[in-house]
């Protein structure tokens, strides 16, 4: 190996000089390390220039902005972020000490930044904090300009960090835009905060496992929890429903909200059980949560407090279904309960007995002490009854004084012992009212409920008929009903009708027709009338009173036939023309009304025809009532008084069916009637039998003598009629003269 020259300068001149072998380890040695340097640091310039690009990247990436400070605040360098380089970063605090940077809107924030700094470089540990300044957007250009365009709040969140013993780095982050969000969710939590907190619902929310998030004041009130006694637990542990009915917990409509994800709404069945016991009704509805991607995050259950008006709707609802005065259930509760019960003993062969009850004596009681004492009296019998029979059996009060008991699964061989035995505790029972004592008795009718029977209506009139049976047998009886008992099921014909009756009268299906009576004498000019009476029934068709009047007056309806006929008579009366006649030829008209023997021999009917004949204003000179023989002579003295009373005021009597009994004529002359009507049964054959007019001439007779104007009915053809003009009878009527046609038709 050959050694290296060196070159030398020597009088200005370069020479090459070998160098020694050791000399040439060493230079080529320092040649190796030099050229390893000359790598070495220009790899590092270029790891240094990679790092800064990279630095200036993420600096100029970075939206945050970016500050060198000392402790003292006397040198501020702005690193080039997006943020610094933006035109939304105020340029002129480039080159200024913090000092002088707060100087300009913010110098009350100082001490507050310095500290944080001090705190970052004692502690050696980066200090995070959020602060707000106040920032003057002045016009461009002018750095001393005094008019300032606007100024905003703007907030930031600094994170200081320690790079040397006195100085930090400070990056701050624009967070105003979140910050306002937050301001706006603030904002919008309160006004539902208050919200909910102000209506009058109660509200709950959960999370999406049905634990209790929130509630508001109405809820913690019904519930009995507080929100913090309630946050976190199971809703199914505060909120506690159960069916009013049948008293049997409801599922919780939050746990099927979530799990089907729908709105649920519970019946008006709900009941809430609060943590102390109480309940109330609620209105109850569940709806899922969702968030923005439809998933569900939890639920919010909205119900209310609707206690009292289910109160009232239950008073509403217990007041229709039962009697007020004894509490028992009503005809209309009743007959749905018994419709219920045909259909049970149809579908499974159950037998089940009806019982009906009808109280004897009751109206002496009512008439002698007044309906509070009746009232008194059937509170009493009512609970007497409630403690004989059992708790699956259904005991009511139709009206009045009738009861009905419906024995539940119950033989007609147990049934009979159980109507017996209340009919003996009532038989015992003594009524006290103000030093009276009064004994009462019932008569029960008994009907088998079985898979034969046919509905409720030929039910109920079984169980009525056989109770009308029991009155008949002399009161205080039980009745069976059978269904081959001729004589009863004739008794059922007229409970039907009196059924029927009953819905005329409800429904104003009656009418009035008028039939002329004629005067045999020459020179009468008097138009006469008899005012008959038609029922409409159900198909719009006629029915004459002869098919329904035996019923009504076995039921008690025919006094109420009565009056309906008085009003309508009056009313269309005193509409029509026949009022201005009447007012100037009162001798002229006559209008004949026939009123039964339980109006005539009943104070308060008199009471109420002669109210209504003052309210009308009618001319009574133009009415005349007739009352038959039968009921005059069975109630002679009443029929007098009555007939008297009614004379006072002008009003004329005739005497109906005169003739059929001849113990009558003893009775006549005690009764101040101004006609007498002879039974159609002498005139039908009055032509052709003798003795029909022996009767009738005598009849005749006796009323002339008696100044009594004498009406022949039933009069059916012109040979009839010659032949009581012969008889010298006044008045003829039938249809051989005219027939019945509706009044004022």
């Amino acid at each position: 190996m050959s050694l290296p020259y060196r070159s030398i300068f020597k009088a200005g001149m370069q020479m090459q000089q070998p160098v020694s072998r050791t000399q040439g380890f060493q230079i080529e040695h320092l040649q190796q390390e030099l050229l390893q340097a000359l790598a070495e640091q220009k790899l590092l310039e270029q790891r240094l220039y990679t790092s800064e690009a990279q630095m200036r990247a993420v600096l100029e990436a970075m939206t945050d902005i970016v500050l060198i400070l000392d402790s003292t605040g006397e040198r501020m360098e702005v690193m080039p972020t997006q943020a610094a380089l933006s035109d939304e970063f105020d340029r002129d605090a480039i080159g200024l000490t913090i000092a002088q940077f707060l100087s300009l809107s913010n110098a009350d924030r100082a001490e507050t930044f310095f500290s944080q700094i001090r705190r970052a470089l004692e502690t050696r540990q980066t200090v995070i904090f959020e602060y707000s300044l106040t920032l003057e957007h002045k016009r461009m250009g002018d750095l001393s300009a005094t008019d300032i365009d606007t100024s905003e709040e703007m907030w930031f969140t600094a994170s200081i960090s320690p790079i040397s013993e006195s100085s930090v780095v400070w990056v701050a982050r624009n967070i105003t835009d979140r910050k306002h969000l937050e301001q706006a969710l603030h904002r919008e939590k309160d006004l539902a905060q208050i919200t909910l907190q102000s209506i009058g619902d109660a509200v709950m929310t959960t999370d999406a496992f049905g634990c209790v998030k929130d509630c508001n004041p109405i809820a913690e009130k019904l519930t009995g929890w507080t929100v913090d006694e309630a946050r976190g637990k199971p809703l199914s542990d505060i909120f506690r429903i159960v069916n009013d009915t049948t008293r049997k917990p409801v599922e919780n409509p939050v746990e099927v909200a979530l799990r089907e994800g729908r709105i649920v709404t519970l019946m008006k069945e709900t009941i809430l059980i609060s943590r102390e016991g109480t309940e109330y009704a609620i209105d109850v509805s569940a709806a899922p949560i969702r968030d923005r991607d439809g998933q569900i995050v939890g639920a919010v259950l909205v119900f209310h407090d609707i206690t009292k008006s289910h109160q009232i709707a239950c008073q509403l609802s217990w007041q229709a279904s039962h009697d007020t005065l004894t509490g028992l259930v009503n005809r209309r509760e009743f007959e749905r309960v018994l419709n219920s019960t045909i259909t049970t003993a149809k579908s499974d062969n159950s037998q089940h007995v009806l019982c009906y009850l009808d109280l004897d004596r009751f109206k002496v009681v009512n008439d002698t002490c007044g309906h509070g004492a009746g009232d008194r009296l059937l509170c009493q019998l009512t609970a007497l009854m409630q403690n004989h029979i059992r708790e699956i059996d259904t005991l009511a009060r139709l009206g009045g004084d009738e009861f009905a008991l419906l024995l539940y699964r119950c033989s007609l061989a147990d049934a009979e012992p159980i109507a017996d035995r209340l009919r003996q505790i009532i038989r015992d029972f003594r009524f006290f009212w103000e030093n009276k004592t009064f004994a009462i008795g019932v008569s029960i009718g008994l009907v088998t409920i079985n898979d034969q029977s046919a509905d409720l209506t030929s039910v109920l009139s079984a169980a009525d008929t056989a109770c009308y049976a029991a009155k008949q047998k002399g009161r205080n009886c039980i009745f069976v009903y059978r269904e081959d008992d001729i004589e009863l099921t004739q008794k059922q014909d007229d409970r039907q009708w009196s059924l029927r009756i009953q819905s005329a009268l409800e429904e104003n299906r009656f009418c009035l027709y008028s039939q002329r009576i004629i005067s045999l004498k020459p020179g009468n000019r008097r138009e006469h009338y008899e005012i008959l009476l038609r029922l409409v029934d159900e198909n719009g068709q006629l029915i004459l009173p002869g098919a329904f009047l035996q019923a009504a007056e076995r039921y008690d309806l025919i006094g109420e036939i009565d009056q309906w006929v008085i009003r309508k008579f009056l009313t269309d009366y005193q509409q029509s023309e026949i009022a201005t006649i009447a007012a100037s030829r009162s001798d002229d008209i006559l209008y004949a009304i026939n009123l039964s023997g339980v109006s005539i021999s009943n104070p308060q009917f008199l009471t109420f025809l002669q109210q209504q004949l003052a309210q009308f204003n009618i001319v009574p000179q133009t009415l005349c009532f007739e009352i038959t023989e039968t009921a005059a002579i069975s109630n002679l003295a009443q029929a007098t008084q009555f007939i008297s009373s009614l004379k006072q005021l002008g009003c004329r009597f005739a005497l109906d069916d005169f003739g059929v009994g001849m113990s009558s004529l003893a009775y006549l002359k005690h009764l101040p009637i101004d006609y007498l009507k002879i039974d159609g049964s002498f005139i039908k054959n009055l032509v052709r039998d003798p003795v029909d007019q022996t009767m009738v001439e005598c009849c005749h007779r006796i009323a002339h003598v008696m100044n009594i104007e004498t009406i022949a009915e039933f009069v059916k053809d012109r040979s009839t009629l010659e032949q009581l003009q012969k008889l010298g009878i006044d008045c003829a009527q039938g249809y051989g003269i005219a027939k019945p046609i509706p009044f004022l038709g």
